[in-house]
């Protein structure tokens, strides 16, 4: 019965995206006319390259879902979030964060379905583009959908294979036609990455470069994305020597740039700035308000929502005392400011925590355009919590998330899925374990001037401090694994933090249950805080409990104490279980070539 179920599914998908592409591509109604409307045929369907380009559409729309990165469940499943208001208990309970959820988890079953979806519109434009025969002059078209067609195709492969399994997931090279194709078993993994690289690789030979599409579209995938995830899929599996082929191909071909204006920092205005390589676009103009926002059709995400809501994959301790304390180079300008005595202070948070993370220590920057982030309400050690991440909120265009159009679950921020300083990271891990600890230095505190933190080692740069510390690739990798990987990429990308882990398990004996337990031991303690408000000329003091300070012994000052956000996280993690999403039951079930 489920079996029978599935494969209608599939006939409808089937149905909907060729006539979805069809539309979209049509420019008259002409079809109105055509012989066997109701016969799903490429020689009535796709005959030309703009009725390719119109399925091709339907592949970046998947991108649209919020299935597709499960951005907040994943956000509690690593060590990114806690569940939202209430202290000490949540008031939600979320299986995500809990790492109580199953193959009959909402989470996982849309996952795997979403990236499959994907898979299959991708398969429709490489059927259709195969079966199209078109002239010199527009080979060029051509061979651009390809690649897109296939970089998709092997992108939401490796999701599958990232997430579920083991890595163990079907291979969907074409779309099914027979019964039997309906029911595929899983490949090994070993199979499902080498059909990965042929069409990442496919795609990084024939993709346009940044900014080099002849309609200037930026939206559209480019050579460098498809270099990243290929170097990423060797880096995960510890091949450091090809993955740092990839990455320095990005870092010096591709005329990507680390950006050094921090209002183009995850901002509005900021989208596709220098050093975006992969991004998704959320059109404003193209939003549909008339349809609901949950699962993407909208042409929105509300990603938003759940990081500025009750239920909200909000800061955790850990990352706050950890933002807060990033060690600010005192020669460089911008860490300071004119207080209230006009007198020059240093800032009180470094200028990487104001872009990535709010928290009521920061009165230098403004926060929903009115007031600073001390004079935000939606801070209190006892309710809200301690941190609100900023990265997908729409903090510097509205007062409050209600003010977007459509109303707060409309959001139109692009979701930036790669960028330069995190290949910059990743062949920094690749220099380290290849014994170039020099080059590892350079490329990450290249990132550290952006944001003017002290920068690591024995240099003599002028105008910029070091720590003066002598790091060896040992004590260089413990910093990259609990301070800038972390810090530098927290909640972006495709489960980055999560899928560090499972690297590193590997490289260094360092597991995420490690990491659980490293959590669940720590303490900090939210203490009272007072703030000068620049409208007013009033010192207003936070009675509640709303700034972290961490510490061996308790302040002698009135305090709460933090040290449990993650003792049952820690309790119910297993590495076995949990360290991949399993199977959905949907899929088990109705496919009896599936164990």
């Amino acid at each position: 019965m489920m079996y029978c179920v599935m494969k209608q599914l599939i006939l409808k998908y089937t149905v909907l995206a060729i006539v979805l592409s069809f539309m979209a591509a049509c420019q008259d109604n002409d079809f109105l006319s055509e012989d066997n409307p109701n016969l799903i045929s490429t020689g009535i369907y796709w005959t030309n390259l703009a009725e390719t380009g119109g399925t091709l559409n339907t592949v970046y729309q998947v991108l649209h879902k919020n299935s597709l990165l499960n951005k907040f469940e994943e956000m509690l499943r690593s060590d990114m979030g806690y569940p939202g208001y209430g202290r000490p208990f949540p008031q939600n309970t979320e299986e995500a964060y809990l790492h109580l959820y199953t193959g009959s988890s909402d989470q996982v079953l849309n996952k795997w379905q979403t990236c499959y979806l994907g898979v299959f519109r991708a398969n429709q434009v490489i059927e259709a583009l195969n079966n199209l025969q078109v002239s010199e002059d527009l080979q060029p078209e051509w061979i651009s959908q390809m690649a897109q067609a296939r970089f998709f195709r092997g992108l939401f492969h490796y999701y599958v294979y990232t997430s579920y399994n083991n890595g163990e997931i079907i291979i969907r090279d074409k779309n099914p036609v027979k019964n039997e194709d309906f029911a595929k078993a899983v490949s090994p993994k070993e199979e499902v990455l080498a059909f990965i690289r042929k069409d990442l690789e496919y795609a990084y030979g024939n993709l346009y470069m940044k900014g080099a599409y002849p309609d200037g579209d930026e939206s559209r995938v480019t050579s460098g994305a498809a270099a990243t995830i290929l170097g990423t899929t060797y880096l995960n599996e510890l091949d450091y020597n090809k993955a740092m082929v990839y990455f320095d191909d990005v870092i010096n071909n591709h005329g990507y740039e680390l950006e050094k204006d921090l209002t183009k920092m995850f901002t509005t205005a900021g989208e596709f700035n220098s050093e975006s390589i992969f991004e998704i676009n959320f059109a404003p103009e193209q939003a549909r308000l008339d349809l609901q926002p949950w699962d993407g059709d909208s042409g929105t995400n509300w990603v938003n929502v759940r990081t500025a809501q009750t239920r909200s994959a909000v800061g955790p301790a850990w990352a706050v005392h950890a933002y807060k304390t990033e060690p600010m180079d005192p020669l460089d300008p911008r860490n300071y400011y004119i207080d209230e005595n006009g007198d020059l202070s240093l800032r009180a948070v470094p200028l990487r925590c104001s872009a990535m993370i709010a928290v009521v220590d920061d009165n230098q920057t403004t926060y929903y355009l009115e007031g600073t982030t001390s004079q935000y309400n939606r801070f209190g050690g006892e309710n809200w919590g301690f941190a609100w991440w900023k990265k997908y909120q729409n903090h510097d265009i509205v007062r409050n998330e209600n003010e977007l159009p459509g109303g707060q679950a409309y959001s139109s921020k692009n979701i930036t899925l790669n960028r330069l300083s995190e290949v910059y990271l990743m062949q920094a891990e690749c220099k380290i374990k290849t014994g170039d600890v020099d080059g590892a230095l350079e490329l990450i505190n290249d990132i550290r001037k952006r944001w003017g933190l002290i920068l690591l080692g024995t240099g003599s740069e002028p105008g910029r401090t070091y720590d003066d510390v002598v790091y060896t690739a040992e004590s260089l990798m413990e910093h990259l694994m609990r301070v800038e990987k972390p810090l530098e990429l927290s909640t972006e990308g495709h489960n980055i933090r999560f899928l560090d882990f499972q690297r590193w398990k590997k490289s260094d004996n360092y597991s995420f249950k490690d990491r659980l337990e490293e959590l669940a031991n720590e303490v900090y303690y939210g203490v009272h805080f007072s703030y000068y408000n620049w409208d007013t000329g009033q010192t207003i003091n936070r009675n509640n409990y709303s700034s972290l300070i961490g510490s061996d012994t308790p302040p002698s000052e009135a305090h709460i104490v933090v040290d449990y956000e993650y003792d049952l996280s820690n309790q119910n993690y297993n590495e076995d279980k949990n360290g991949t999403y399993p199977i959905p039951f949907a899929e088990t079930t109705s496919n009896p070539n599936i164990n």
